[in-house]
């Protein structure tokens, strides 16, 4: 807020996504853009809030409830978005999908579209130093997941098996010590390096079984999603 005040540009907060993201919270997002008359949307802290930032600024220029593009492509232009994660995980800032949960049908929508690719990612491993140790299991193994269903993806393509053996080789090296070394920069700076890295694989080559099975556990039994992701990655890769 104070660097936005520096330059005089105003801002308003909104604090309402209080866990994995709902159309509900989404609605009430929508509500405040609006009454405000806001210009752009910033997504800061875990996946949670960088897919909102999404939906939220999706919701102000398509028309209709979200889960009316659910399975189809989001197209028209949004507000601009800029994604600042403090979590090394969902690589939020690097895709074009969004996850949103349907609470009247109880289900994890994935919405997709090129609009929804941030304007601008602000990377700064700083951020993510003093997020609690289940944080920081739960989103290292999110990016995992993603490098290794990328890594398998009937859809992968040299640039992604680049960057997913890339990420892969990051988070073996480096995620015990994010998880035990409180406070260690270098780690920190490569596991945004890697979840960034995988980000970019899901956005080109698609996730597999895992992510798939993964949603439907989440919405019927609020597991956070790096962890459920954790649960099914050996039984569906055996």
């Amino acid at each position: 807020k104070k660097a936005l005040e520096e330059t005089g540009t105003g801002c308003v907060v909104f604090d309402g996504i209080t866990g994995e993201p709902t159309d509900e919270m989404i609605a009430q997002g929508v509500e405040l853009f609006r009454k405000e008359q806001c210009e752009f949307c910033i997504g800061i802290g875990g996946g949670s809030p960088l897919d909102s930032a999404k939906a939220i600024a999706a919701q102000i220029t398509n028309e209709g409830p979200l889960s009316a593009y659910m399975g189809k492509e989001i197209s028209n232009s949004t507000p601009p978005i800029v994604a600042i994660p403090t979590t090394a995980g969902t690589g939020s800032e690097a895709t074009k999908f969004t996850i949103i949960t349907d609470t009247s049908a109880n289900v994890k929508m994935l919405l997709k579209g090129d609009v929804l690719l941030p304007s601008l990612a602000v990377v700064d491993p700083a951020c993510s130093l003093s997020a609690p140790k289940s944080v920081v299991a739960a989103t290292g193994l999110d990016a995992l997941t993603h490098a290794i269903e990328a890594y398998t993806s009937r859809k992968a393509t040299p640039m992604t098996d680049t960057l997913a053996l890339s990420a892969i080789k990051r988070i073996f090296s480096y995620l015990p010590k994010a998880y035990c070394g409180e406070g260690d920069e270098t780690a920190a700076e490569q596991m945004a390096m890697a979840a960034f890295e995988a980000g970019i694989c899901i956005n080109n080559s698609s996730v597999t079984l895992v992510h798939g099975m993964s949603r439907p556990i989440g919405a019927l039994f609020h597991v956070p999603h790096g962890l459920s992701n954790a649960m099914l990655l050996k039984e569906c890769l055996s």
